[in-house]
């Protein structure tokens, strides 16, 4: 290896504090020996890695490739250092959980809350990622478990069905369809659709739709997630689908929702299939269970 660990540790240091002085004080030590380390790594690869200008340390591209490099693996061992902690102490009270973008705006927060009220010490980490992030996030163990839609199989995950949620149209309060009690995908394709990619959950969902009624809506923006959607319908674009939960009216002020006729999408928790889950983690497992058939 021409850089050793700690060569490449001074060198993340100075990318991201952006001075001699300020890596010194994240490393805690001298400024002369991370200045030293400096031109020895530059002399060893025979390339320049920064350039000085009003007192910082610009990186050069070769220094921002490595950098590029670097930083995942430094992700990792951040990894590491959390389930070398977890498995060290005799608490093990810390827990990281995810859910998919729409369920970021209000159930996994409450759920967190609830959690928290219920034992009180514990500390989470929220994570919110698409549902194929999701998966690998679980098989490579990164999450103790997760809350989403189950769009696809993988061998190490398991998926628990839970609650369902409801379909929703999300329109502005002025539109034509926001005094319906409930409404179609006829009713729905009418107007301009902010819609989504066909891969996506929702996407999927509405090109059924449409192709069992032999039309194609009208779209002038499509988008990945449902939140972007939602803002998208409050800047005049269209009307769009969201499952329940999303459009939040302390959020989105300007929208209301109306459900989709015949419509919903059943959540899974999901958790590692092949590796039995540490007792603190099943009781919080559980008790999330409960919480959440409490939210919807």
């Amino acid at each position: 290896m021409i850089l050793n660990f700690r060569q490449l540790e001074v060198f993340r240091a100075i990318i991201i504090a952006k001075t001699i002085s300020g890596a010194a004080e994240m490393l805690h030590v001298s400024q002369p020996g991370i200045s030293r380390l400096l031109k020895y790594m530059e002399s060893k690869l025979g390339i320049v890695l920064f350039e000085r200008h009003k007192g910082r340390l610009l990186p050069t591209p070769e220094a921002l490739e490595l950098f590029r490099e670097l930083d995942p693996i430094y992700d990792r061992i951040e990894d590491l250092d959390l389930v070398v902690r977890r498995i060290t102490s005799n608490e093990d009270m810390e827990f990281k959980i995810a859910c998919t973008p729409s369920l970021s705006n209000y159930l996994l927060p409450s759920l967190v809350a609830g959690l928290v009220k219920r034992k009180p010490g514990i500390k989470i980490k929220m994570e919110s990622f698409p549902n194929e992030i999701i998966t690998d996030q679980i098989t490579q163990r990164r999450l103790d478990f997760a809350i989403g839609f189950h769009t696809q199989d993988h061998p190490l995950l398991l998926a628990e069905p839970t609650v369902s949620l409801k379909l929703e149209c999300v329109v502005p309060r002025d539109h034509a369809l926001a005094g319906r009690k409930s409404v179609s995908f006829s009713d729905i394709i009418k107007y301009p659709l902010v819609t989504y990619y066909y891969e996506t959950l929702l996407g999927k969902t509405l090109k059924k739709a449409c192709d069992s009624l032999g039309k194609e809506p009208e779209t002038a923006v499509v988008v990945r997630f449902a939140n972007e959607a939602c803002t998208l319908v409050e800047q005049g674009l269209g009307v769009t689908i969201a499952y329940q939960h999303t459009a939040l009216a302390q959020r989105y002020p300007t929208l209301t929702t109306i459900p989709v006729k015949g419509e919903s999408q059943c959540l899974h928790f999901f958790r590692h299939n092949g590796i039995p889950m540490s007792n603190n983690v099943r009781e919080l497992y559980d008790l999330a269970k409960s919480e959440l058939r409490k939210l919807v």
